[in-house]
C-alpha cells in the first residue's frame, strides 16, 4: 500500500495540523515568559492539554487501525516544524503493516462489545432499576467502546462483507451474545454488568473523540450491526432469568408451604377433632442451584480467518 485512503487522508491531516497547534502554543508561552518572566495562565494550560492529549490518542487510534507508522511519524515532525498540512505533499514508503496483530486487537474489542452488548440485554432494564448511577457508568462505557470500535473499524475500511468473515453476519453476533449470557444466574450477570460499569475507558473515550473530530464515523460502521439490531433478538432469545440462592420464606410462607405439601384439606361437615390421617411431610422437589450455574468463560480468540481477507 503505498497511497493512504481518504480515511487515513483525514486522521493524517488531522494529526499534522494538530502538531502545528501544539508546537505554536509552545512557542506562544515561550514568548510569554521570556516577555514577562510569569508563566501563561492556567487556562493555557488546560487548552494545551487537550490539544496534546487528543494527538495523542489520535495517534495511538491510527496505529490500532493500521495506518502506517512511517506516515504517523512524518505527518508529526512536519507539524512540529510548523507546516501544515497540503495534499501535495508525499509521505515516506511505508514497511509493511502487521495485519494480524491489527486485526487480533480489534478482535478483542468486538469480543467485549458482544459481551457488553449481551449484558445490556439480559440485566440491562434490572440495573437500571435498582442502581441508577451504576447503570449511568455500564451504558456510558458500553457507549464509548462501540464508539472507539466502530471509529477505528471505519478507519481500517472494514466492509459488510468482511466484517462478515471477521466476526459473522447479525444472526452471529445475537447468537455468540446469547451464548455468553444465556442460563447465567441473575447475580452472576449483575457482577458483570458492574465490572463492566466500573471500567476505565477514559482513553477509549479520546480515542472516539479524535476520531470524530478528524472526520471519522464513529456512530456506526458497516462492519459492526447495531446495537438497535443486537438488543432485541438476544433479549427474546434468552431463558428467564433465574436467582442463584432463593429468598428464605418467611414463618407464614413456610407455614403455607407445608399445607400444601402435606395435602391437607378441612371439610366442615367433620368434627374438627376427628384426626383426618396422619399427615405425610416432604421436601418439594427442587433442583440444586449450584448445578445450574455457568461460570462466564473467557472470550475465546477469534480463529485467523483475516489472513485471507484483502485489506
Amino acid at each position: 500500500m503505498r497511497t493512504p485512503t481518504r480515511a487515513q487522508v483525514k486522521v493524517l491531516k488531522s494529526l499534522q495540523n494538530r502538531s502545528v497547534t501544539v508546537t505554536s502554543m509552545l512557542a506562544e508561552a515561550t514568548r510569554h515568559q521570556q516577555q514577562t518572566g510569569h508563566r501563561p495562565p492556567q487556562s493555557w494550560y488546560e487548552n494545551f492539554h487537550d490539544h496534546a492529549i487528543l494527538r495523542e490518542e489520535l495517534t495511538n487510534a491510527a496505529h490500532a487501525a493500521g495506518v502506517p507508522r512511517a506516515w504517523i511519524d512524518h505527518v508529526r515532525e512536519r507539524g512540529q516544524r510548523g507546516v501544515s498540512w497540503r495534499a501535495d505533499l508525499y509521505l515516506r514508503t511505508p514497511d509493511a503493516v502487521d495485519w494480524n496483530q491489527v486485526l487480533s486487537s480489534l478482535d478483542v474489542d468486538v469480543q467485549r462489545l458482544r459481551e457488553w452488548t449481551a449484558l445490556a440485554a439480559a440485566y440491562g432494564p434490572i440495573g437500571a432499576r435498582a442502581e441508577i448511577s451504576v447503570a449511568a457508568g455500564f451504558d456510558r462505557n458500553l457507549r464509548v467502546l462501540r464508539s472507539r470500535t466502530a471509529g477505528v473499524a471505519n478507519l481500517l475500511g472494514l466492509s459488510v462483507e468482511q466484517g462478515d468473515q471477521l466476526w459473522g453476519a447479525e444472526s452471529d453476533w445475537v447468537a455468540a451474545g446469547v451464548a455468553m449470557v444465556d442460563g447465567v444466574p441473575v447475580e452472576g450477570l449483575a457482577q458483570r454488568w458492574r465490572q463492566a460499569a466500573r471500567a476505565d475507558t477514559r482513553v477509549y473515550a479520546l480515542q472516539a473523540t479524535a476520531l470524530a473530530d478528524a472526520g471519522i464515523t464513529i456512530d456506526t460502521a458497516v462492519a459492526l450491526p447495531s446495537h438497535e439490531q443486537l438488543g432485541p433478538p438476544i433479549s427474546a432469545a434468552l431463558t428467564p432469568l433465574q436467582p442463584l440462592f432463593q429468598p428464605a420464606a418467611t414463618p407464614g410462607e413456610e407455614i403455607e408451604t407445608a399445607i400444601g405439601a402435606a395435602n391437607l384439606t378441612y371439610n366442615a361437615d367433620t368434627d374438627a377433632e376427628i384426626a383426618i390421617g396422619a399427615p405425610t411431610f416432604s421436601d418439594a422437589p427442587g433442583t440444586d442451584p449450584w448445578t445450574s450455574y455457568q461460570s462466564p468463560s473467557d472470550v475465546p480468540a477469534a480463529p485467523p480467518i483475516w489472513q485471507g481477507i484483502e485489506l
